[in-house]
């Protein structure tokens, strides 16, 4: 049972965690502010939300291996239903100007020419487009739905039938297991975002971007048909366990009689009859649900792991949410690189933290209290490793007119808008974001704000001159397609990573701890129900606010919006580093 609940974690957590390695190209594919695309996120825990107090409180009357194969069943539903978007919307378009170009010869061509935009929009259909993320929403929710018995009932029973130090070592292996799914998850990202979205609809010979650009949007759904197949695969066999099992027992002398033996055989047959048939006996205590959350909620070392629990969710809600993107804006990194420095190397440390805490656990028999003073040791170190994280990024990518003034220009205040002297003349959209990188490292934010009227691919390479707002003698200068690239962000993005990598590890030792005291610090009848409010209140303090106030908190560090002419969704494409890193790290 260990192993195949073991499967069912790995499988729903390698989901969750592909779910937010991709959620930037959802963001792009589906043109989403962070806010949003945090909401898509949380849909996951809203579903769990609203069965997870209910579910909790029947685990203990119902068949527990088959509640989670019939969960499961949703989870394969729901994830049907994410990948639709795909099949059923359109092909994504993207703006690129390097197919401006036609020949080998310097032309001139007039300024709407450069400043892309739509030529055959009909709205409606458009916005039909637009809004099929909501399909990704709702299939989020039944998999929240499907998940919810998972925790509460699988190790519910686990620990009800394993010996007291031996249920720490199998939830240890199966939180170890588990903590896979999120490395490989991110891994899986990491290859499936370097694929083109609808690659096998389009020739990919026409596909003249690649995945550092800023319209690259990989095939996010790929990964999650290969979660289809494992959630499949792994919920099978849990259809066949029976409700209970004999648990073992620690053996004396006394034990060893043969005549002790038989008693015993007999005496659990008797207990296992007793709660099948006459289930009011285990309501003799226990008066129903109100009584329970009353026990519950007046048991203070229940309410100090509660309020354990809750803050460490909050944090890795919100930074699993976003710290891919957050390797993307602050490092330069594409989607396919942080994910793959996420799940290669960060990930696997807070696995070998997590089977350390486990062994420390059932080496030392830690009690109640020994835990307690593993997970602040554990706690203190990893916050201190953090620290470093505050200080380590990279500058904000100079654009003209938004964090540098023009160089044409003798203001140095920086206006609000982006248009100056050199460029009024040029009527450019102000939503559109095509960047081209112009001398003194600066971005524009397209060829028609750096004020260029002709092109040329001499070179080799596409480029954009007679541009009037590059400076002194801006004219016999040009701009090159994409955004210019800060010199210092290839070399810091490793001290993060340590940093981080070191924070997982020691956190990590204090998982094991935490899910044993949500069961050890409550009644034994009140075992499934303290899990599921734990998880209940997680879900509603800390899983779906946090990655809303994460997104939120980074939507405000945003310097530039793009809007799309059809859908008039803004979404954002010029954050500030600097205000980036400190309010997530500073959250985190």
């Amino acid at each position: 049972f260990t192993l195949w609940l073991a499967l069912i974690f790995f499988a729903e957590v390698l989901a969750g965690t592909y779910s937010r390695s991709v959620l930037s190209s959802i963001e792009r594919r589906f043109e989403l502010p962070s806010t949003i695309s945090a909401v898509v996120s949380s849909s996951y825990q809203i579903g769990n939300l609203t069965v997870m107090a209910l579910v909790s409180y029947l685990g203990s009357k119902v068949n527990r291996p088959r509640f989670l194969a019939a969960g499961s069943l949703l989870l394969f539903i729901g994830y049907i239903l994410v990948v639709l978007p795909q099949f059923l919307g359109d092909l994504y378009v993207f703006a690129d100007l390097s197919t401006t170009s036609t020949s080998n010869h310097s032309q001139t061509f007039t300024v709407a020419e450069i400043t892309p935009h739509s030529t055959s929009c009909e709205m409606e259909e458009e916005k039909a487009n637009s809004n099929m993320y909501i399909f990704i929403i709702v299939g989020m929710m039944v998999c929240g739905i499907g998940g919810a018995p998972t925790q509460p009932l699988g190790l519910s029973y686990v620990d009800d039938h394993a010996s007291e130090h031996n249920s720490a070592l199998y939830i240890g292996i199966i939180t170890t297991i588990t903590l896979v799914g999120p490395a490989l998850g991110y891994l899986m990202g990491s290859f499936c975002l370097k694929i083109w979205v609808d690659f096998g609809r389009v020739d990919l010979d026409s596909i003249t971007i690649d995945p550092k650009h800023q319209s690259w949007v990989g095939a996010w759904w790929l990964g999650f048909i290969v979660c289809i197949v494992v959630i499949a695969i792994a919920s099978f066999p849990l259809w066949f366990f029976p409700k209970h099992l004999e648990k073992p027992e620690e053996k004396t002398k006394e034990d060893t009689k043969p005549e002790v033996t038989k008693l015993k055989k007999k005496m659990f047959y008797l207990q296992s009859q007793v709660n099948t048939f006459l289930p009011i006996f285990n309501e003799t205590y226990s008066m129903g649900l109100g009584a329970a959350f009353a026990r519950l909620f007046k048991n203070p070392q229940y309410i100090c792991v509660l309020v354990i629990f809750t803050s460490i969710g909050f944090k890795i809600a919100g930074l699993g949410t976003f710290v891919v993107k957050y390797l993307e804006v602050a490092f330069g990194k594409s989607a396919s690189q942080s994910s793959f420095l996420i799940g290669a190397i960060n990930l696997p440390f807070l696995i070998i933290g997590t089977l350390l805490g486990s062994v420390i656990i059932k080496r030392w028999k830690l009690q109640k209290l020994g835990m307690v003073r593993l997970c602040i040791c554990g706690f203190v170190l990893s916050f201190a490793c953090m620290i470093p994280s505050f200080f380590i990024g990279c500058d904000t990518i100079a654009h003209a007119g938004l964090t540098v003034p023009y160089p044409t220009s003798a203001e140095t205040e920086i206006a609000d808008g982006v248009e100056s002297t050199c460029n009024s003349m040029c009527h450019c959209d102000q939503n559109t974001y095509i960047p081209v990188c112009g001398p003194a490292n600066i971005t524009y934010l397209s060829p028609c704000h750096a004020g260029c009227t002709d092109t040329s691919s001499e070179s080799g390479k596409n480029e954009y001159t007679s541009c009037s707002c590059l400076g002194a003698n801006g004219t016999s200068q040009s701009v090159t397609i994409g955004r210019c690239f800060v010199s210092n962000c290839e070399e810091s993005v490793w001290g993060v990573i340590v940093s981080k990598s070191l924070s997982n590890f020691f956190s990590g030792m204090c998982i094991t701890a935490i899910m044993i005291l949500k069961m050890r610090t409550v009644l034994p009848q009140d075992k499934s129900f303290g899990i599921g409010i734990g998880l209940l209140v997680y879900r509603v303090l800390a899983a779906i606010p946090g990655p809303i106030a994460f997104g939120a908190l980074i939507d405000s560090s945003c310097l530039f919006w793009s809007q799309n002419p059809c859908s008039n969704r803004s979404y954002c494409t010029v954050y500030d580093n600097h205000k980036y890193r400190r309010g997530f790290i500073g959250l985190v």
